[in-house]
């Protein structure tokens, strides 16, 4: 059971306003109550994907059973959409007691890592400016409005109230409860359902108590605070869960989640000083562009093994080898053959050795279509892509697959000769 950055910016939208929705808020009568919980969420996850110039978010979760601490997660996000600056904290105890934490900067050119086991700064500099945006905004999603009906169907059958109380300084606080007796048979039945999987499953961890029989939601209650422009600066949750092992003990797990929202246009996000630190750098490469970048560092020889089954082994009998002897953005031009081990000659097919010239194919990145030629004068057709990121070639002759006499392998994939 794992808590990622990703979850938790989700949760405070989109998974928050399922389980706040139909648990937490579980006791809802009146559906203009609802609806104003709703409608604060949308806000939030609007203003905070689209509007805001800066905002800070706290995560933190916590597990407990019978009040001792089995995991927790605490995550610190910061967002200045000005300067296209982030900060993300995390620190995390995990259900077999270890713990870990680190913290990542990015901006528009650079990105920066640093983990609590490593003293090492890592950073990441882009030769192209990034475009980044804080968070995306889940309702947008495509099926955003099909998961908003689910939640309505869901919570339209329940008998519930919500205690909505306006402040005279025109800030508004949600609460609700709701009790094991409040808590639809069904719904209980398909909780206490996947409950047992997670506590008696595979994954099941030692911390983590074994939960075998009446496993059931106990209690959910949760609460909300509203700005007065209507956003929503906090949503906390709790859940107790309670279950007995196979010895027959009672097991009351509690999980708390709280969320806030807070220096709203007013967050500063600073670089890290690295300054006396010990730096690793590194230079990420643009692989959108349409072309490949410094398109001569393929020029020269990249090979693979000519490989047979014999005996039940594999037995390398020679070497594929290309040779590019000129690249641009344009075309290509380069020689292929094949040089095989004394008594495996026969191996050798009708294009064994050829000379191609290729021309890349627009907007396809490292992409090229060639006619070749061999030795005694047969033509034909092929294809060559050039890996940037692997620093490989793949080469395939229209059929040279289809060659195989005697067993031999064909491999497409061609690495460089560096001695």
């Amino acid at each position: 059971m794992k808590f990622t950055k990703k979850t938790a910016v989700l949760a405070s939208f989109t998974v928050g306003a399922l389980l706040f929705a139909t648990t937490a808020l579980a006791d809802i009568a009146s559906k203009s109550g609802y609806e104003e919980f709703k409608d604060a969420i949308k806000l939030t996850a609007e203003k905070s994907s689209e509007s805001f110039d800066s905002f800070t978010m706290d995560f933190s979760m916590a597990m407990k059973d019978s009040g001792k601490t089995l995991m927790s997660n605490d995550l610190t996000e910061k967002y200045d959409r000005k300067t296209g600056a982030s900060e993300s904290i995390t620190s995390n105890v995990n259900l077999n007691g270890s713990t870990y934490s680190h913290q990542i900067y990015s901006d528009t050119k650079t990105s920066i890592r640093l983990s609590d086991n490593d003293p090492t700064y890592y950073v990441t500099e882009y030769s192209k400016e990034r475009k980044k945006d804080p968070i995306s905004n889940p309702f947008k999603e495509e099926e955003a409005a099909d998961v908003e009906k689910i939640v309505d169907a869901i919570v339209g059958s329940l008998k519930d109230h919500v205690v909505v109380t306006e402040n005279a300084d025109g800030t508004k606080e949600i609460e609700g409860s709701l009790t094991e007796v409040q808590i639809p048979a069904l719904v209980n039945a398909v909780v206490s359902f996947q409950l047992k999987q997670e506590f008696n499953g595979g994954r099941n961890q030692s911390n983590l108590p074994k939960l075998t029989k009446d496993v059931f939601v106990k209690e959910v209650k949760g609460s909300a605070k509203l700005n007065k422009d209507g956003v929503m600066e906090s949503i906390l949750g709790v859940a107790v869960l309670s279950g007995k092992d196979e010895q027959g003990e009672v097991h009351e797990i509690s999980i708390d989640a709280l969320i806030t929202l807070s220096d709203i246009n007013s967050t500063t996000v600073k670089k890290p000083d690295l300054t006396g630190k010990k730096v690793v750098k590194n230079i990420a490469k643009d692989y959108s562009a349409p072309e490949i970048s410094s398109p001569e560092k393929f020029v020269g020889k990249f090979k693979n093994n000519i490989l047979i089954e014999k005996e039940g082994k594999y037995i390398k009998i020679g070497e594929r080898i290309i040779e590019i002897t000129q690249m641009d953005n344009k075309t290509v031009t380069g020689r292929y053959h094949e040089e095989y081990k004394s008594g495996f000659e026969e191996y050798a097919a009708q294009t064994s050795a050829l000379k191609f010239s290729a021309e890349f194919v627009e907007n396809q990145r490292g992409n090229a279509d060639f006619k070749y030629t061999t030795e005694s004068g047969d033509k034909g057709e092929g294809n060559i892509y050039f890996d940037e990121f692997q620093g490989k070639i793949n080469f395939n002759v229209h059929n040279m697959n289809m060659s195989n006499q005697g067993g031999r392998m064909y491999d497409s994939s061609f690495s460089p000769v560096l001695d």
